[in-house]
């Protein structure tokens, strides 16, 4: 018994059309979450250059501010307050390109690479040390902590697994050596040293404050208990 050619075309493209109905809608919906994927990193990644903008705007030094003789004199105990850390909030001009801000000079982010959510930014300044390990005595640094937090849209078909959205978010953390101000205020010891030494307060005729040894005592100092 012999099949028709016209039959047995008739068979291959009715499994043609089976095949692809089947396998269609699924390649489809991996293709979909690829490419969603890929926004979502590509969202995540400007994240990263936010903190890290962030990072080096905090970090920026200024000699005259940080190591001169005035900062110096402004960090004694009893004449200011120590200094005033400062950190620049990481802005959602990295990942949103608002117009009005223009704080941020990278390049610009295309509309589908832009987050859904709302970005917000955190930055946290302050003195830190670190200790353990080989290290004789602890080590003073001033510390920066900058974060951004935002979200995307999560495809429809991906919600029952992951959610309505998708949170992102960045933390670096950013170390720079420790300012004049920093010090005194960090080692106590020292700066009621400094203090007395500039401000003559224990100075007097018939006792004269003690010369600075020739070979400086090489213990170490005491870190007080806000640093």
């Amino acid at each position: 018994m012999q099949v028709s050619p016209r039959r047995c075309r008739h068979a291959e493209r009715g499994q043609a059309t089976l095949e692809t109905a089947i396998f269609l809608p699924a390649f489809l919906l991996v293709l979909f979450g690829v490419i969603w994927t890929v926004q979502s990193s590509v969202i995540n990644e400007r994240a990263q250059v936010a903190v890290r903008f962030s990072g080096l705007v905090s970090d920026e030094a200024n000699p005259y501010h940080q190591y001169s003789l005035g900062a110096l004199y402004d960090g004694l105990p009893g004449i200011a307050p120590a200094e005033v850390y400062t950190c620049i909030t990481p802005g959602p001009d990295a990942l949103t390109n608002n117009p009005t801000n223009g704080t941020f000079p990278g390049p610009q982010s295309p509309s589908f690479f832009q987050p859904t959510g709302t970005v917000n930014g955190t930055c946290t300044p302050g003195p830190t040390h670190l200790s353990g390990g080989t290290m004789a005595s602890p080590m003073l640094f001033v510390h920066t902590q900058s974060t951004v937090t935002t979200s995307v849209s999560v495809p429809s078909y991906l919600q029952s697994a992951l959610g309505a959205n998708q949170n992102l978010s960045a933390t670096q953390n950013f170390f720079d050596g420790p300012d004049v101000q920093t010090i005194l205020a960090c080692y106590a010891e020292l700066g009621t040293a400094v203090e007395q030494s500039l401000q003559h307060t224990t100075l007097n005729v018939s006792s004269p404050p003690t010369p600075l040894p020739e070979s400086p005592n090489t213990a170490p100092l005491t870190l007080s208990g806000s640093c």
